[in-house]
């Protein structure tokens, strides 16, 4: 059976999350989502929104007793941006 592209691209950034992780937990107590956004990204292009790679990132540190410092600067997007706002 062949795994479909997509299914084996978001393995591949489970095992990358994964790995950064554990390398912080050996030296830190916490998981910065603007280290972890750089590293991943030097590394690999995933196809998910900025957040939802926050969030995955924050999920496997949780998991692995780290706290999780949200510091990346993000952008809204157009669909973050409630309707009749005026810039």
């Amino acid at each position: 059976m062949q795994q479909q592209p997509d299914s084996v691209a978001a393995r591949r950034l489970g095992i990358l999350i994964e790995q950064y992780v554990e390398a912080r937990k050996k030296r830190y107590d916490y998981v910065s989502t603007e280290h972890a956004y750089r590293a991943i990204r030097q590394v690999l292009k995933p196809a998910i929104p900025d957040r939802e790679l926050d969030d995955m990132v924050a999920s496997h540190a949780v998991k692995k007793g780290l706290a999780v410092v949200f510091d990346r600067q993000t952008k809204a997007s157009a669909d973050d941006i409630p309707p009749g706002t005026r810039f």
